[in-house]
């Protein structure tokens, strides 16, 4: 049976998200275009992950010289001009301008700090790095000027001073090639991104309320959580391709970092199917991530039988994964469709794969954008699923919490209790760490 979520052609599926996008972020021009709060919290976190990810892959690109530098800044840019565009409903076309203008400069500045730190110039890395900082007082006094009740300027200066840090510190930590450091550097600049779009898409919320739709917002916790292990999912399997194809020393370790979302999937499912159940998932995508790096690597030796018993055996675990789900709620998750879904996960995937190892960046990184859009579509039919069968569990009572205030500064797996708890602690943990900065 087809299913209009899962069964479309790649076309198809990048025209509905770009719909999507235009109907977050569209001018509203009266009473009747209202927006949906969930919605638009969750289109501004993505924003803001494709930040953080394409600013790790330029990272990785230039610490190794790879081919794809490039292409990869003018992805990386072109996310600037989307995160200008999507205040221009709220601010205006000048200043959404303006805030891509800022972070554009952001970008460069950033690049002009790699570049100085790689050669080892002393001289360099300290002139670009006053520049770098300085823009980013820049971007916090833009945006407090904007919204000055939702975004104090010493907070929005501290958490654009938090952002550089993090980002520094896995930049060098890359650079120095100790890559377990640079690995958890960049969990923990994804889980401050994360609370920095929250503080935005909140702060905007509250100054424009008639503008939104807020009656789906118990959702949110359960649904960006979710949002967020897929999110992982398909920027450590990208990762992990990078690594593989371009015989980077990293691989080992990128592949240790993406076999654990697989289990931080797992334990997710527990609170509503059981223990067994979550581990059963957990096998389940481990096979499938050890099945896939099969394949990948049988497809960079060029060895054709090698590639098609592991093709085989990895879609036959993808039918396993969907049978797997289905079973555990059939009404909201039909076997079709989530054969569907999983077949087209992979088609996804191994299309990038080709690309990459082809040398076809261009192609490489269009690819990646629609398994980044198909990911986020499926781990939606997820939540929502999650959602109609326990209908009383809109909140994360269920889910499980893994930290405390203080941890969240030390391991990447706080991201869940950020993401879980929801946006008031999101904003109480990045003012945490903003006070932690200030008593170092």
């Amino acid at each position: 049976m087809n299913t209009p979520r899962f069964n479309r052609t790649r076309s198809v599926t990048a025209i509905l998200i770009a719909s999507l996008m235009l109907a977050i972020f569209a001018p509203i021009t009266s009473a009747a275009d209202i927006l949906s709060a969930l919605d638009f919290r969750n289109a501004m976190r993505q924003l803001w992950e494709d930040h953080v990810a394409w600013t790790r892959l330029y990272i990785v690109s230039v610490a190794a010289d790879l081919p794809d530098k490039d292409l990869v800044t003018q992805r990386l840019l072109q996310n600037q001009t989307d995160i200008g565009n999507a205040i221009k409903p709220f601010y205006g076309d000048q200043a959404g301008d303006k805030l891509t203008a800022l972070l554009t400069d952001h970008i460069l500045g950033a690049a002009e700090l790699l570049a100085a730190a790689k050669a080892g110039d002393t001289a360099k890395v300290d002139a670009a790095s006053q520049k770098w900082y300085a823009n980013a007082d820049d971007i916090a006094a833009f945006l407090s000027s904007a919204n000055p009740k939702a975004w104090p300027l010493a907070d929005m200066q501290a958490g654009m001073k938090m952002h550089l840090d993090l980002t520094l510190e896995e930049a060098v930590a890359r650079l120095q090639g100790k890559f377990a450091d640079d690995i958890r550097d960049y969990d923990k600049v994804h889980e401050h991104i994360l609370g920095l779009a929250d503080l935005l898409s909140s702060g905007i919320i509250s100054q424009f309320p008639d503008k939104f739709d807020q009656s789906s917002m118990a959702q949110f916790p359960l649904r960006s959580a979710m949002r967020k292990l897929w999110e992982d999912h398909i920027t450590w399997t990208r990762l992990y391709i990078v690594s593989v194809a371009a015989g980077l020393p990293d691989a080992d370790l990128v592949a240790q970092r993406l076999l654990q979302d697989q289990t931080d999937i797992g334990d997710a499912v527990k609170p509503f199917y059981g223990a067994e159940a979550g581990d059963q998932l957990t096998a389940l995508l481990k096979d499938h991530i050890l099945g896939a790096a099969d394949l990948l690597a049988a497809a960079k030796a060029g060895d054709s039988a090698k590639v098609d018993a592991a093709k085989a055996k990895w879609y036959t675990n993808a039918g396993d994964i969907a049978t797997f789900l289905s079973d555990a709620n059939p009404k909201n998750w039909p076997l079709d469709a989530m054969k569907a879904g999983m077949k087209m996960h992979l088609d996804l995937t191994l299309e990038q794969a080709v690309a990459r190892l082809k040398g076809d960046f261009a192609a490489d990184i269009k690819d990646y954008d629609e398994v980044h859009q198909h990911i986020l579509g499926l781990a939606d039919t997820l939540s929502t699923g999650i959602l109609s069968q326990f209908p009383a569990t809109t909140t994360p009572a269920l889910l499980p919490e893994t930290g405390t205030a203080d941890h969240l500064s030390h391991d990447s797996s706080a991201a869940w209790l950020v993401l879980l708890v929801g946006p008031g602690l999101v904003v109480i943990g990045w003012f945490l760490r903003r006070r932690r900065i200030h008593a170092g």
